[in-house]
């Protein structure tokens, strides 16, 4: 057991390190087997290419919000008639 978790990239190393040392389909393998690791395969790569594009989409997210901090804000003035007093009747 480990006293502290490990960083999402040390996490996502050792995931890809358990897949690739996975027995490999051999094509002797009945053909509902060899499905399986078909199917497993396909819905790996739409998993990991929607972490990507929701990685993306947050990255992008997080920009415009910074760059809606940083931006210089403008001072809304009351115009003219802010400037002008009442004058008396």
């Amino acid at each position: 057991m480990r006293s502290q978790p490990l960083s999402s990239a040390a996490s996502r190393r050792r995931a890809e390190e358990q897949f690739k040392t996975k027995k490999k389909v051999d094509s002797a393998d009945p053909p509902a087997q060899q499905a399986e690791v078909e199917k497993t395969a396909r819905l790996r790569a739409l998993r990991l290419a929607k972490e990507a594009a929701d990685k993306e989409t947050a990255n992008r997210d997080a920009a415009v919000a910074a760059a809606a901090r940083s931006a210089p804000r403008r001072h809304v003035s009351g115009g003219p008639q802010a400037s002008r007093r009442s004058e008396p009747k």
